[in-house]
């Protein structure tokens, strides 16, 4: 499989806000996935890719005190920040680690669940990552991953400013080798990671008037504006992000349109008995 790049967004300082923002908006729909996918009281669930930790509060609400959620990122920083966030806000069932999803080297087996949002898209191969994470579930234990369709019209009506922010993020995105789709490929995935075929579900939202979130694309881009300027797809001058928030949403108003949120993918499946990292 083709070696892809990696996380996009480079100052993790700012991502770990633009994280708590995304998830205001992602973070419900997760959670009718987690519950559609049968997270329940007093399991022990593993978090792929946790970052600001959004999905492992989430979790840890579902699972609840007498369950227990371990969210492994592979940035020491990002560990750190979630882990003052979740104390501070009296989470006592959430824990912490720096590792490698794609290897998860160190992190033992017996979990009852494996979750992850917008993770595999960046793994250079999701079918590998998620064979390892299957291996850290106990027997009919739950897999259930969370992932985009990023090639979708951002906007209706799809006018010039929402076009192209929609060019610019996808043109990173290839120059990147992060794959847009990773949602849609979900099932092929599961199949190539020797798992049984996973019950999938698809959801987004849409909004307009004034309360738009349009702040949400404005956010994806002002954290690319480094690695856009680099790959020379387009310059701070150009997309001017202290104000697009603004223009977004002028534009939007102006033609009574619509935000129209990344389309997510859920799908889940569960762990055969004698399951094997090394499974075809």
């Amino acid at each position: 499989m083709t070696e892809r790049r990696g996380y996009i967004f480079e100052d993790r300082a700012a991502e770990n806000e633009r994280l708590l923002a995304q998830g205001k908006i992602f973070d419900p729909l997760t959670r009718r996935l987690l519950i559609e996918a049968g997270l329940t009281p007093g399991m022990r669930v593993l978090d792929l890719g946790s970052g600001a930790g959004n999905v492992a509060i989430v979790a840890a609400n579902l699972v609840g005190p007498e369950g227990a959620v371990v969210g492994v990122d592979r940035d020491p920083n990002a560990v750190e920040r979630a882990q003052r966030i979740i104390s501070d806000a009296g989470h006592s069932n959430i824990e912490f680690r720096v590792g490698d999803v794609q290897t998860l080297d160190g992190v033992e087996a017996g979990f009852d669940a494996v979750i992850g949002r917008l993770i595999l898209m960046y793994l250079p191969d999701p079918a590998a990552a998620l064979r390892q994470a299957a291996s850290r579930v106990r027997p009919e234990g739950m897999i259930c991953m969370h992932e985009a369709d990023l090639t979708y019209l951002y906007s209706s009506p799809p006018t010039p400013l929402w076009q192209q922010v929609r060019a610019w993020f996808l043109h990173t995105l290839a120059k990147a080798r992060v794959e847009p789709r990773m949602g849609l490929s979900l099932f092929s995935v599961y199949r190539a990671a020797g798992l049984p075929d996973p019950q999938l579900i698809f959801e987004t939202f849409v909004a307009g008037g004034p309360q738009a979130p349009a702040w949400g694309w404005a956010n994806v881009i002002r954290g690319v504006v480094p690695l856009m300027e680099r790959l020379g797809i387009a310059t701070e001058a150009e997309i001017a992000p202290a104000t697009l928030a603004d223009r977004l949403l002028a534009e939007l108003l102006a033609n009574n349109g619509i935000v129209i949120g990344p389309p997510l993918i859920g799908a889940w499946s569960t762990v055969p008995p004698n399951y094997r990292a090394s499974s075809p």
